[in-house]
């Protein structure tokens, strides 16, 4: 009778043991869902719409070598890798270009490898500033402007597009727009409405949607592929 119940204890045990186990298991892959999810608001706070935006973007860089899934998952990798790598050591082009050999490299070419590696640390607020001082270290580019307004340009200066704000890469455009205020000195918000083509302009311009006290004042445009960023505000703005 003692055997037996012995060989039932051993039996209820172990029963125990795999619930228990079973229990830690699921809550592990709880809080790994949950990690997941909460990572991938803070890389895409506006979810499907930033994705989209990011996935178009992609899509013109590479003239659309790729289909449009090929493009999304290259996109959201890559995105994924420049959030990590920065919360460790920090996001650099060389990081991008081992992310990509494997499967997507031969899509690029250096102009375009450029361009996409610009555009996700503009989405990254830390590799942003990461990349402001690193850029700062660096030799200006070489085929860009090196004065307040670009030589080729006319109308309005950083209202229309055939004009831009010279900056002398992405994360200079954002560091350029947290200085901007209006005339008054009210504090402005700005929205990247994308990239365009302007007939005068050799370098894509980026076009962003300014607004103060809920109101949208203006769309200010600024080519990123310069040597020095641009000290002047367009009409109606100043730089702190």
């Amino acid at each position: 009778m003692s055997v037996i119940l012995i060989i039932v204890a051993i039996i209820a045990l172990v029963l125990i043991f795999r619930a228990i186990n079973s229990k830690g298991q699921k809550q592990n892959n709880n809080e790994l869902s949950s990690l997941l999810e909460k990572m991938h608001k803070e890389i895409f706070p506006n979810g499907e719409k930033d994705i989209e935006e990011g996935t178009q973007e992609l899509l013109r860089i590479l003239n659309h070598k790729v289909d449009k899934n090929t493009a999304k998952n290259i996109f959201i990798k890559s995105s994924s890798i420049c959030y990590t790598t920065t919360m460790s050591s920090g996001f650099s082009k060389e990081r991008l270009k081992q992310h990509l050999a494997p499967y997507a490299l031969d899509y690029f070419n250096e102009y375009a490898l450029n361009e996409f590696y610009d555009y996700i640390v503009s989405k990254n607020e830390r590799a942003s500033i990461i990349e402001i001082s690193r850029k700062l270290s660096q030799v200006s580019n070489p085929n860009g402007a090196d004065q307040d307004m670009m030589p080729e340009g006319y109308g309005e200066f950083g209202l229309e597009i055939t004009n831009p704000i010279p900056a002398s890469s992405i994360p200079d455009s954002y560091f350029y727009l947290n200085r901007l205020k209006t005339e008054n000195g009210s504090e402005i918000t700005y929205k990247r409405v994308g990239g365009m083509i302007a007939p005068n302009i050799s370098h894509t311009v980026d076009a962003y949607s300014i607004s103060a006290n809920g109101q949208e004042l203006a769309i200010i445009y600024i080519c990123p592929y310069n040597k020095k960023t641009s000290t002047l505000a367009p009409h109606g703005f100043t730089l702190s």
